[in-house]
C-alpha cells in the first residue's frame, strides 16, 4: 500500500516572526532605537499572522533585535553615505511625457546630439512601459517639442526644480539610501513628481515651492550629527544652476 506523501511544514513562529520585521521598517527601526513594547509586537503578529505561541513570536523579537545590534544599524549605514552627499540645484526644470515608441527615441537621440554640446544642460529620457519622460531644461523644451511628433506628446509640466544629490560611490553597496531619502521628503509632506537615480547620483524633481522645504530636509540629513554651533559648518550645497 502506498504511504501518503507527507506534508511539508510550513515556517515556523520565528521565520514568519522575521518576516514581518523585515515588511515593516517602522518597527525594525524601533528595535534598532530599543524604544519598542514586545508584548504589543507580539500581539500584532499573532492577531495578523494567526499565530498560537505568543511567547515564541516574543523570543523571536528579542533575537532579531540582537543581530541587529550585533554590527552597525541599517539606518546609521544609509546616514554616512548621505553624510558624505552634495546637494546640486537645478530651477526652472520641465517635464515632457511621450507615447514609448522607436519614432520618439529617433527624434530624441538626433535632438541630444545638439542639445548635449553644453555639457551643463539638464536633459535626461527616462523609458517605461508605455510612455517616456524627458526631464529637462526649461530653456530646451522649445527646441525637443518642436522635434517630437505633436501627437505623441501626452503631457508637459513647467515650473519645476530638481534636486540631485551626489553621493559617495559607498552608494552603490548600501541598501535603502535612496528610499530614506525619499520616505523622509514623503513624512515632511513633499511630493516628488519623479524620482531618478543614475550611479551614484539621486535626482528629486519637485514644484518649485517645494524647493526650499526638500533642500532644507535633505540638508538636515547630510548634517545630521553635526554641531550646528560650528561656524565652519558647510553648505549642504555645492552648486545652484537657475
Amino acid at each position: 500500500m502506498a504511504r501518503k506523501a507527507e506534508k511539508a511544514p510550513g515556517p515556523s513562529a520565528a521565520d514568519i516572526t522575521r518576516r514581518y520585521i523585515d515588511e515593516h521598517p517602522s518597527i525594525r527601526d524601533c528595535l534598532g532605537w530599543d524604544v519598542i513594547n514586545f508584548t504589543a509586537l507580539a500581539r500584532k503578529i499573532q492577531e495578523e499572522k494567526g499565530l498560537k505561541n505568543e511567547e515564541a513570536i516574543t523570543v523571536a523579537s528579542r533575537r532579531y533585535q540582537r543581530q541587529m545590534h550585533s554590527g552597525a544599524s541599517r539606518e546609521e549605514k544609509i546616514l554616512e553615505v548621505i553624510r558624505g552627499s552634495r546637494i546640486e540645484v537645478r530651477t526652472r526644470v520641465a517635464i515632457i511625457a511621450a507615447r514609448n515608441d522607436w519614432e520618439v527615441l529617433l527624434r530624441m537621440d538626433e535632438a541630444a546630439d545638439e542639445l548635449l554640446k553644453d555639457r551643463r544642460h539638464l536633459l535626461q529620457l527616462i523609458q517605461g512601459q508605455a510612455s517616456l519622460t524627458v526631464l529637462l531644461e526649461d530653456d530646451l523644451l522649445s527646441t525637443v517639442l518642436e522635434s517630437l511628433p505633436k501627437d505623441h506628446v501626452l503631457r508637459i509640466h513647467r515650473g519645476l526644480a530638481a534636486l540631485t544629490v551626489r553621493s559617495p560611490m559607498t552608494i552603490m553597496e548600501t541598501p535603502g539610501v535612496l528610499a530614506f531619502m525619499a520616505s523622509t521628503l514623503s513624512q515632511r509632506g513633499i511630493n516628488c513628481l519623479e524620482i531618478v537615480s543614475s550611479h551614484n547620483e539621486s535626482t528629486f524633481v519637485l514644484e518649485e515651492k517645494a524647493l526650499f522645504p526638500a533642500f532644507e530636509v535633505l540638508g538636515e540629513l547630510i548634517h545630521s550629527g553635526e554641531d550646528d554651533s560650528d561656524p565652519a559648518r558647510e553648505s549642504p550645497a555645492r552648486q545652484t544652476i537657475h
